[in-house]
């Protein structure tokens, strides 16, 4: 019986901090990961850019953490079970003490590199435009399950106990969702013109290491975000600055203006195409059209989009489209604001009533 009882106070010894611990010692998180990468297509910097300071929004528990739990179960006279298993949950100390001031500077030297702006300045004293963020999630997590089974035979022997363990480590995942507003301050305005949820995520494998690698997954996810958001807000900044450009489309009656255009958006569910054709001259819809989506993947679901189909239905190539959106672009506000080949629309300019950008 004193053997069993060295046994069992053995292996609790060893065991049970491997199984409290959560893959590692957790040293203060940085988001400064990856340096930033200039974008394949420069936009045509045009204006000044300030970044405001992030808000943070995420929820208690992204800046609390969470822990694998850790159970234990002792079967008297015969032996001990451990079971270790949950989601792990960067806190703020594994993630970033500092994520709103470091997630702002990121961004800065993102947006620098990506050449969005003439410059990119901190605050919204003296800039054309100010951008606005707020971080609504920025977390890393892995699972872990871990199960130790110890059986002791009533025995004077301590080789005659067995042990059995079973651990599953899974990939670590970094995920940051980040609102993103622009806004005007030319002339002494302050209105909004875009705004979206911008999304960043990162995968990094298996390993003993994990805190480490969750740390690494929430900088790449960092990044990647922080990528998009410098396109997003490059075409934004693109287009509101310049609009369409180049010499005014010469139609075949003389004029500069085509008589109808048509607009277009897919559903929410990609199932179907609403095609709107509209009178140039007084913005009124002559005709609305739902048929079978040509290309499910277009456009995102619910943005309103300059169509390539005249009101005639004559297909037009990309200079022709290109020359349809100047012809119009002296009546109606059209921008490049997500896709280099596709003008959003967001109707007459100045008349704040327009088709709404989003299915609601």
């Amino acid at each position: 019986m004193r053997t069993r009882s060295l046994f069992l106070t053995l292996s609790l010894a060893t065991l049970l901090p491997a199984a409290i611990g959560c893959g590692g010692a957790v040293m203060p998180g940085t988001l400064r990961g990856p340096l930033p990468t200039a974008p394949a297509m420069p936009p045509r910097p045009q204006v000044s850019l300030a970044v405001a300071p992030v808000d943070d929004l995420r929820p208690a528990e992204e800046h609390q953490g969470d822990s694998v739990r850790t159970r234990l179960f002792i079967f008297f006279g015969v032996g001990v079970y451990l079971a270790r298993e949950g989601n792990y949950v960067t806190n703020d100390e594994a993630a970033s003490r500092s994520a709103p001031a470091e997630l702002r500077e990121l961004a800065i030297a993102q947006l620098s590199a990506g050449g969005v702006a003439t410059k990119v300045l901190h605050g919204s004293g003296g800039a054309d435009f100010e951008l606005r963020l707020k971080i609504e999630h920025l977390y890393g997590t892995h699972f872990a399950a871990n199960h130790e089974t110890i059986i002791v035979i009533s025995s004077n022997d301590s080789r005659d106990a067995i042990i059995d363990v079973h651990a599953r480590n899974y990939a670590a995942y970094g995920n940051v969702t980040l609102f993103a507003e622009l806004v005007d301050r030319r002339a002494g305005a302050s209105r909004t013109v875009w705004s979206e949820h911008v999304t960043g995520y990162a995968q990094r494998p298996a390993g003993e290491k994990r805190i480490e690698e969750v740390q690494t997954a929430v900088q790449l996810a960092t990044a990647d975000a922080l990528t998009t958001l410098s396109q997003r807000v490059g075409a934004a900044l693109d287009r509101l600055a310049v609009g369409p450009s180049g010499p005014s489309m010469q139609l075949a009656a003389g004029s500069t203006m085509p008589a109808s255009f048509a607009i277009e958006r897919l559903s929410r569910y990609r199932d179907f195409l609403e095609r709107v054709y509209v009178d140039t001259t007084s913005g009124r819809v002559l005709k609305h059209v739902i048929m079978p989506a040509p290309d499910r993947y277009a456009s995102r679901p619910g943005d309103w989009l300059l169509s390539r189909v005249t009101a005639e239905q004559v297909q037009l190539s990309p200079d022709g489209y290109e020359a349809f959106a100047r012809a119009l672009s002296s009546r109606y506000d059209l921008r490049r604001v997500d896709d280099a080949a596709r003008y959003h629309f967001f109707g007459l300019i100045g008349v704040a009533a327009a088709p709404a950008a989003t299915i609601p």
